[in-house]
């Protein structure tokens, strides 16, 4: 079973998704009783959030989050990182079966999480059939994908860099060993 949004979701780096569109995925996933793993992904930014809910504010649709006080905060408040990793966590479920495209996917989070943001975004990914498309230019974030799925046993993970030859865009798809040896031998990958 599961929620089921869309076929494709993209997650756009400048752009983030609205109050309304949030909340919608928010209820999909609360419905199909899949909220603790939303919230399991979100303790690597916040490790004393125990739960998410939306409450209207306004007339607007507004995340909140249980970080243990008297109080729930708007997510909103709690940083850049936290609304990004939120919008991804969301949407894996949101297009099960299907496929995510995260825009510049190190946004807002320090890139000192990020093998652990790796690690748990492939696990929701494959809990939900997702194939996840993801562009960056930080070297750091590429070694931290690489570092991550190479721990879970099978390494499903690829790098397409895009390089101009002589006038015409081309692929360069590296697997497991050519990642590797162009991390160590520090070649440019971006």
């Amino acid at each position: 079973a599961g929620v089921k949004e869309a076929d494709a979701i993209f997650l756009a780096a400048r752009h983030p998704e609205t109050p309304q569109t949030l909340a919608e995925r928010f209820s999909n996933v609360a419905v199909s009783k899949q909220l603790d793993e939303v919230v399991r992904v979100m303790q690597i930014v916040e490790p004393r959030l125990v739960d998410l809910s939306v409450q209207q504010r306004g007339g607007v649709p507004t995340i909140f989050g249980d970080v243990q006080r008297p109080r729930l905060m708007p997510l909103a408040l709690m940083g850049e990182g936290m609304g990004r990793l939120l919008s991804i966590a969301l949407a894996i479920p949101n297009a099960r079966d299907g496929i995510v495209l995260v825009d510049e996917i190190e946004n807002g989070l320090h890139h000192s999480i990020m093998e652990k943001v790796w690690r748990a975004i492939g696990e929701l990914a494959e809990r939900h059939d997702i194939q996840l498309f993801a562009t960056t230019h930080n070297v750091e974030c590429i070694a931290a994908a690489h570092r991550a799925f190479s721990q879970n046993g099978h390494y499903e993970f690829r790098l397409h860099r895009l390089e101009v030859a002589r006038g015409e865009f081309r692929a360069v798809t590296y697997d497991l060993e050519t990642l590797e040896a162009a991390l160590e031998s520090g070649l440019e990958m971006r």
